[in-house]
């Protein structure tokens, strides 16, 4: 039972990083930030009615232990879905609390990939205000470095901490996602690298990645 479920979590892990790529290979201009909202929305929706559909399907022929798996197999879908959701902000096209949508962001992140391995997920965030746009860009940054954290920092452990530090220092705004796992290698020309590179770049900051035996630090700064 422990084999299926660890992996599950990976078939899971592994859906959410396959759509991320999908979706995040874009330019970031007004469009396609639209184009991105539609299609995190319709992502949603989609595991909302798969979740049902199973459900409708196995629930009244398969025993209670298996119904119980299929249970916490459901929940996992459906926190995918809130954490899709969670991306973006709508057709909001002023202002929002970054402090207030990293907090939403991280619950999700924690709910659909951290908590089921064991590992505890820490916002640390004094920023206001900033343009949803930009609050978005950013989100899909953290998104990508706390789901590469979950993928390869732990290997077998049941237990962890994955910490997003977000501050401002002098006239740029610095985001450190960092663990305290068995540090890992983020390959420079990997589509996940080229994908975090596309955001940073349109943030207008740079990035920095340090690992070790302590486990890993990415550090963003944006202007």
């Amino acid at each position: 039972m422990k084999e299926a479920a660890l992996s599950e979590n990976a078939m899971f892990r592994d859906l959410e990083i396959s759509t991320a790529k999908q979706n995040l290979a874009l330019p970031p201009n007004h469009d396609e930030l639209m184009l991105l909202r539609e299609t995190n929305h319709r992502f949603a929706n989609t595991l909302t009615v798969l979740a049902f559909a199973l459900r409708r399907e196995f629930a009244s022929s398969i025993s209670a232990e298996t119904r119980r798996s299929f249970e916490r197999c459901e929940a996992r879908i459906a926190a995918f879905g809130m954490l899709h959701r969670s991306l973006v902000v709508g057709g909001m096209q002023g202002k929002i609390s970054l402090s207030d949508y990293m907090e939403q962001l991280c619950r999700a992140l924690s709910e659909a990939l951290l908590r089921p391995m064991g590992v505890r997920c820490e916002l640390i965030s004094a920023v206001g205000e900033m343009p949803a746009g930009r609050c978005e860009r950013l989100g899909l940054v953290v998104a990508e470095l706390v789901t590469n954290a979950a993928r390869h920092a732990f290997g077998w452990r049941d237990s962890g901490m994955v910490r997003v530090n977000i501050f401002e220092e002098g006239t740029s705004l610095v985001c450190i996602v960092s663990d305290d796992g068995q540090g890992m290698h983020i390959a420079a020309g990997g589509t996940g690298s080229r994908i975090l590179k596309q955001l940073v770049h349109a943030l207008g900051g740079e990035m920095v990645v340090r690992s070790g035996l302590k486990g890993t630090s990415v550090v963003v700064t944006c202007n």
